[in-house]
């Protein structure tokens, strides 16, 4: 469905921009509706087309590719909930104290802004 999408998009792209430079070039309507049926037809068939052969290629599948994002967005998602379960359990038996939690593994625990002194300066060139 992505290179049907992809072709309609380009396609009325094409139209649009078929019947601006036909109306600002005084064309009769008659002439500027045909022509802008015509290059969103070709332009649809061009993009469809290329999309198609890209993908019989195996250089870029876009329906494939976002089938694949789906998948992963989904298995993340259930990853997510399924974890997120567990913390509320864990959460729910330890008693609230107001208190901030520890910093994970590799975060450091403090917050140290930064000074003039720590930057580096650099010197302008003669």
């Amino acid at each position: 469905m992505v290179k049907l999408y992809a072709a309609v998009v380009f396609a009325f792209i094409a139209a649009t921009v078929i019947v601006i430079t036909g109306l600002s070039s005084d064309a009769r309507a008659i002439t500027v509706f045909l022509r802008s049926i015509v290059g969103f037809i070709s332009a649809g068939l061009v993009v469809y087309i290329l999309l198609k052969v890209l993908a019989a290629q195996g250089i870029m599948d876009f329906d494939a590719f976002i089938e694949a994002k789906d998948e992963e967005a989904l298995a993340e998602l259930e990853g997510e909930e399924s974890s997120a379960a567990g913390e509320n359990t864990a959460e729910d038996e330890s008693p609230e104290t107001g208190e901030a939690k520890p910093a994970e593994k590799g975060e450091s625990a403090q917050f140290e802004p930064l000074s003039s002194d720590d930057l580096t300066r650099m010197e302008t060139p003669e």
